[in-house]
C-alpha cells in the first residue's frame, strides 16, 4: 500500500480530536502481529516522521526512515536530458545548464519545464531546445507554476498565516530564522511562533531545527517576492 502526502495524515492534539494516522497505524500492528504479508509505504515532508512519533511512540520500529531529497546537479542534468535521447527533439547545452540552475533537483519542476519547452518548440516548428526558444517560455513556465503549484499553497492559509509568510520573503534565506521573521514582522514573537507551527502543518514550511525552517517548495520565496510587488 503506497500513500503519498502522507505528512497530511496526523492526529489532531486534543483528546477528543480525530485521530486518522492512529487509526491508520492500530490495524497494521494488528496485521503485522497476525504475519499478514502486508508493506505500507508513506511518502511525504520531514514532518511525517515527527507526525508518526506522536501517533506511536514506537513508531521507528514499524517503519524505516529513508530521505528522499532533491536530484543532485548530475541527475537533475540526467532526467533533463535524457528522455530527449528517444526522441526527435535535442537541447543546447545552455539551455540544459539554464533549466538545471533554476529547478533546484526538484523532480515536478523538471517536468515542467521540459513540458513547456516541448509544446513550445512544436508550436513554432522546431526540434532544438535553444536559448531563444527557452527565453521566450520562461515567463510562462513562471505562470503556470505561481498558478498550479504555488498559489494553493498560499490559497488554503487564514490572511494571518498569508501575511507572516509574505513577510518572511524579506528575511535572509537559507534558513528562515524566527528571530529574523520576529523583526520583519509585525506581529509578536509569541504570534510568529504560533504561525510558523501552523504553517508547519500546513506543508508550507518543514522545521529543520529548533527556531530555524525551510520553504517546502523550491523558489517559493522568488514567488512570494513577486506576489508582495
Amino acid at each position: 500500500m503506497l500513500l503519498d502526502e502522507a505528512q497530511l495524515i496526523r492526529d489532531e492534539r486534543g483528546r477528543h480530536g480525530e485521530h486518522p494516522l492512529s487509526l491508520l497505524i492500530a490495524p497494521l500492528v494488528a496485521l503485522q502481529r497476525q504475519e499478514v504479508p502486508l508493506a505500507v509505504v508513506l511518502c511525504g515532508l520531514p514532518t511525517l516522521s515527527a507526525n508518526l512519533q506522536q501517533a506511536r511512540s514506537y513508531s521507528e520500529r514499524l517503519f524505516r526512515g529513508e530521505k528522499i531529497d532533491s536530484l543532485p546537479r548530475d541527475e537533475a542534468l540526467a532526467a533533463f536530458t535524457r528522455p530527449l535521447e528517444q526522441t526527435s527533439r535535442t537541447a543546447d547545452a545552455a539551455v540544459a545548464e539554464a533549466v538545471v540552475d533554476e529547478v533546484e533537483g526538484y523532480p515536478y519542476v523538471i517536468q515542467l519545464w521540459g513540458s513547456e519547452l516541448w509544446d513550445a518548440a512544436d508550436l513554432v516548428g522546431v526540434d532544438r531546445f535553444t536559448s531563444g526558444l527557452l527565453e521566450e517560455v520562461v515567463p510562462l513556465i513562471y505562470e503556470r507554476l505561481d498558478q498550479d503549484f504555488y498559489e494553493p499553497r498560499i490559497s488554503i492559509l487564514t490572511p494571518a498565516e498569508q501575511e507572516v509568510l509574505i513577510s518572511s520573503a524579506l528575511c535572509p534565506y537559507p534558513p528562515l530564522r524566527a528571530s529574523d521573521l520576529g523583526q520583519a514582522s509585525e506581529k509578536t514573537p509569541g504570534n510568529v511562533n504560533v504561525l510558523l507551527g501552523r504553517l508547519v502543518e500546513a506543508g508550507v514550511l518543514y522545521r529543520i531545527r529548533k527556531g530555524e525552517y525551510e520553504y517546502t517548495a523550491p523558489k517559493f520565496r522568488d514567488f512570494l517576492l513577486r506576489r508582495a510587488q
